[in-house]
C-alpha cells in the first residue's frame, strides 16, 4: 500500500511537472509572437501607389510604417498578428534603404532594402506596319511592371483605356498591349499610366481598324477555365472542369495563362494530365518549370501533344505547381 501511495505522489508530481513546463512553453511562444519584429517585405522593388505586403510578428501593435527618407505612412491594412500592408507613399527616397515599423515606442527595422522603381518606356514596336485590333503595341523599356493602364485614341473621340489585367504581357522590360476594338485609323501615340497617376506618352504608331484574323471583335481567344486558383505544390486540374464548347485543344495552338498581379518573382510549373513536361520557354529549371517575372501576370506558349490528349480527355486535364493563383486559361482561335 505504501508503495502505492509513493507512486501516486510521483505520478501527481510529474502531471504537474509537466504542466507547468507546457504552460511556460505556450507563454514562450505567446511572447515571441508578441515580439515586433519583420520577416519579409514584398515587393523589393516599389514606388508611389504600389502595395506594400509585410510580414513578421507583433504587427497587430504597428501605428506607422517608415520608408526610406523618413516617409510615414499611418494608413495600415492588418491582417491578423503576422500580416500587414500599406500603400507606398510619395517622396520615399531615391536612395532606397529599409523601412520601420513603430509601435507604441517600440520599432523594428527590416532587413530586406527597398529600391524604387521608375518605370521608363523606351521604345514601341512595331513602326513598319499598322497594328491591327487584337494585335500588340510592344513596348520595352525599365519597370514596366508598375503601369497599370493604357489609353488608345477612339474613333469617337474619347479615350479607350485598356487596364493592364487585359495585357498580353506585362513584365518589367516589357508589355503586349493589344489594341482595342473601336480605336480611330491612323498614327496615334499611346499613352501609358503608372500606379502613382504619372503619364507616358509613347512614340507614334500607325494603328488599324481592321480586325486581324478578320473576326468581328472579341481578343481571338476561347475562355475554357475561369476561377480563382491558387496552385500551391500540385492542383490536379480534372478535364470535367474545362469549357470545350468554343474549341478544341489541339498542339501547337497557343494557350494563355493569366494570373493575380504579382509583385515578386513566382514560380510555375506545368505537366499534361499524364505527368509529360510540355516545353514552356527556356531560362527556368526546365522547360516546363520556369519563373514568372515581377509582374508577369500572363503567359502564352504551345499546346504540346500530351495536353491536348489529356485536355480532351475525361480524367486530369493538366497538372500545375508553383506559388501562383490563376483565374483564367484561353486558348487562341486564330
Amino acid at each position: 500500500m505504501k508503495k502505492h501511495i509513493i507512486y501516486l505522489l510521483i505520478l501527481g508530481f510529474a502531471l504537474l511537472s509537466n504542466m507547468a513546463l507546457t504552460s511556460c512553453s505556450d507563454d514562450d511562444v505567446a511572447n515571441a509572437n508578441d515580439v515586433l519584429m519583420v520577416n519579409t517585405v514584398l515587393p523589393t522593388k516599389v514606388m508611389e501607389g504600389q502595395v506594400v505586403t509585410i510580414t513578421g510578428t507583433g504587427l497587430e501593435k504597428a501605428t506607422s510604417v517608415v520608408f526610406p527618407g523618413n516617409v510615414s505612412v499611418n494608413n495600415i491594412t492588418k491582417v491578423g498578428n503576422g500580416y500587414i500592408s500599406v500603400i507606398t507613399p510619395a517622396g520615399v527616397s531615391a536612395e532606397g534603404g529599409t523601412i520601420t515599423i513603430e509601435a507604441n515606442g517600440e520599432s523594428a527595422e527590416s532587413v530586406m532594402t527597398l529600391t524604387v522603381g521608375k518605370p521608363e518606356p523606351l521604345r514601341v514596336a512595331p513602326l513598319d506596319k499598322e497594328i491591327k485590333i487584337n494585335e500588340c503595341v510592344e513596348v520595352y523599356g525599365n519597370d514596366l511592371e508598375f503601369i497599370t493602364k493604357a489609353y488608345f485614341p477612339g474613333e469617337d473621340g474619347k479615350d479607350i483605356v485598356v487596364d493592364a489585367s487585359n495585357f498580353k504581357r506585362k513584365a518589367t522590360g516589357s508589355l503586349y498591349i493589344y489594341s482595342p476594338m473601336g480605336i480611330k485609323a491612323g498614327p496615334a501615340q499611346v499613352i501609358l499610366e503608372d500606379c502613382s497617376g504619372k503619364k507616358y506618352t509613347l512614340p507614334e504608331v500607325t494603328l488599324s481598324d481592321e480586325v486581324a484574323g478578320g473576326s468581328e471583335g472579341g481578343e481571338g481567344y476561347a475562355s475554357i477555365w475561369e476561377g480563382e486558383y491558387t496552385t500551391g505544390w500540385w492542383w490536379y486540374l480534372p478535364a470535367s472542369e474545362l469549357d470545350l464548347s468554343a474549341i478544341t485543344p489541339e498542339a501547337d495552338q497557343t494557350i494563355k495563362f493569366t494570373f493575380t498581379h504579382h509583385d515578386a518573382p513566382q514560380t510555375f510549373c506545368l505537366c499534361d494530365g499524364w505527368w509529360g513536361a510540355p516545353f514552356i520557354r527556356d531560362g527556368g529549371e526546365s522547360g516546363n518549370n520556369i519563373i514568372l517575372a515581377a509582374g508577369e501576370d500572363f503567359l502564352e506558349f504551345k499546346i504540346s501533344e500530351g495536353m491536348a490528349t489529356t485536355m480532351n480527355g475525361t480524367e486530369t486535364a493538366l497538372i500545375i505547381g508553383g506559388d501562383i493563383t490563376i483565374t483564367r486559361i484561353q486558348i487562341k482561335t486564330d
